[in-house]
């Protein structure tokens, strides 16, 4: 699979959002006691069809029958996604050694909180990946953790540590996916202490109001949101949910943040005068912000963040003006910064940790951090399904 500690490997993503995947063709070795080396030759975004995109944003209405289809119809996506992305590289199958699919995420509940017994499901079945591809896939990466009693996520952690811890200056890697999640790196941390977690939503509760009140994806920019007054009574209301008050490490998804919760902290949504509809998207951004600095100033139950730190920050968010306005000013005096400014396209990002993550875990490593998930030991997180015989 991998015969020496330099390869080509593809790492794909798709996540809370369920819009589309994210693929990465990229070249990694990592020397025998030497530190990890990347490049990324190629990238691609392959969008979900209409009617899976519906039924994966309310995965929960399926039909067993229904979610069964789903699973292949979501790999034959992601293995379109990683033929674009090899394209994209100038180059095809016959050189990539190993391919990292996280999955689509499907449900998640590590606590046990909603069904009685810690679970989690990514599906995207890997056996399609690897027949459509002719390459190895490495897979599955959360249930290992979960079995180990953690929360199975945040999985990128291993990753931010690898690539922006710095012997001299804090780090924290901010991603605003549907989920956002913050990776802390102190100066010259070793893996096993970096603490990581899931601050609430990022762009989900954004994203569901822009479906309902406009009819559309997103409010990409976050030029609605932007003009918008905050509604500080709502977003009071809504911050005193008790998921914010958790201590880390903690994850979540739609099961938690998804339509009903939308509706009970953002009713009503029928009927809207356009400054009632800013001030929902206004108040929605305000609470992924407000949120994200809360954990930051410690309501997760760690220390606060020094105020020296740089908060890198990926995912589809940092392009929501209102967003990163709204950090810059209340996380003020650390520098926010995209990620696109430290040598890696925020787009992609995800989509290159699941290559590294499979190409770590293919050399023997345990790719979860127990001080992340909770986990009561480090695992060989992932499963690996083989291509047809050549």
């Amino acid at each position: 699979m991998i015969e020496s500690r330099e390869a080509t490997v593809i790492g794909l993503m798709s996540g809370t959002s369920a819009d589309a995947v994210d693929a990465a063709c990229c070249t990694l070795s990592h020397p025998e006691g030497g530190s990890l080396a990347w490049s990324v030759d190629g990238v691609a975004e392959i969008s979900y069809e209409p009617g899976v995109a519906e039924a994966l944003r309310d995965p929960t209405s399926l039909a067993l029958s229904e979610l069964a289809a789903l699973d292949v119809r979501v790999a034959e996506t992601f293995a379109r996604a990683a033929g674009a992305a090899v394209e994209a590289a100038g180059s095809g199958f016959g050189g990539v050694a190993l391919i990292g699919s996280h999955g689509q995420t499907v449900w998640h509940d590590p606590r046990g909180i909603h069904g009685g017994t810690p679970t989690t499901l990514q599906i995207g079945e890997p056996a399609v990946i690897a027949e459509r591809t002719g390459c190895p896939v490495w897979s599955d990466f959360r249930p290992a953790d979960v079995a180990a009693g953690g929360e199975g996520a945040p999985l990128v952690p291993y990753v931010d540590w690898l690539l922006f811890c710095h012997p001299d200056r804090w780090r924290v890697c901010l991603n605003l996916g549907g989920i956002a999640n913050v990776t802390l790196i102190p100066p010259g941390v070793g893996r096993q202490e970096v603490v990581a977690f899931d601050t609430g939503p990022g762009n989900v509760v954004l994203d569901l109001l822009a479906q309902r009140l406009l009819g559309e994806p997103r409010d990409e920019a976050g030029e609605i949101a932007a003009g918008g007054e905050v509604d500080h009574e709502r977003l009071e209301a809504a911050l005193a949910d008790p998921f914010f008050a958790l201590p880390a490490p903690k994850s979540t998804g739609r099961e938690w943040f998804g339509e009903q919760w939308t509706e009970r902290y953002f009713q009503p949504l029928d009927a809207l005068a356009p400054d009632g509809v800013a001030e929902r998207f206004a108040t929605a951004a305000e609470l992924t912000v407000e949120s994200v600095v809360r954990a930051l100033e410690g309501q997760a139950g760690i220390e606060p963040v020094p105020t020296e730190a740089e908060v890198i920050v990926s995912g589809g968010g940092r392009k929501n003006r209102a967003l990163m306005e709204g950090l810059d000013r209340r996380l003020a005096p650390r520098e926010v910064v995209p990620v696109d400014e430290r040598g890696l396209d925020g787009d992609a990002k995800e989509a290159v940790a699941f290559a590294i993550l499979a190409f770590e875990s293919a050399l023997g490593e345990c790719v979860n951090l127990p001080a992340a998930t909770g986990a009561r030991h480090p695992a060989r997180c992932g499963k690996l399904s083989f291509p047809p015989p050549r």
